[in-house]
């Protein structure tokens, strides 16, 4: 996907592409899905929300569109544990950069 994110000017200029890892646990245990969709976290719904706050996002630093996607996430979705991982590859001499944090709900 693409994005537009970085801190001098020259960066943001040309979205850039990122690459969003996303893994969650559920709220129901896999045996109480029945294999019902419904029953769980459609992941084509977590890919659109990914997108819709990338897109949307007005962030500088990686570390901030993080927190968004996994603050959004964790409101809309019915997930205990949460982490993304979100790679950019912008330097000439590494393959990327990346940031990683984790979300977990109370119950």
């Amino acid at each position: 996907m693409k994005g537009t994110i970085g801190v001098p000017e020259k960066e943001r200029k040309t979205p850039q592409r990122l690459l969003v890892c996303v893994r969650f646990k559920i709220e129901t245990t896999f045996a109480a899905l029945d294999d019902r969709i419904e029953k769980t976290v459609d992941y084509t719904s977590v890919a659109a929300a990914v997108e819709r706050v990338v897109k949307t996002s007005r962030a500088r630093l990686i570390e901030q569109l993080v927190s968004e996607l996994g603050d959004s996430l964790m409101t809309r979705f019915p997930m205990l544990r949460l982490e993304i991982e979100l790679r950019k590859f912008i330097l000439p001499n590494a393959r990327y950069v990346s940031v990683k944090s984790g979300w977990t709900r109370g119950r």
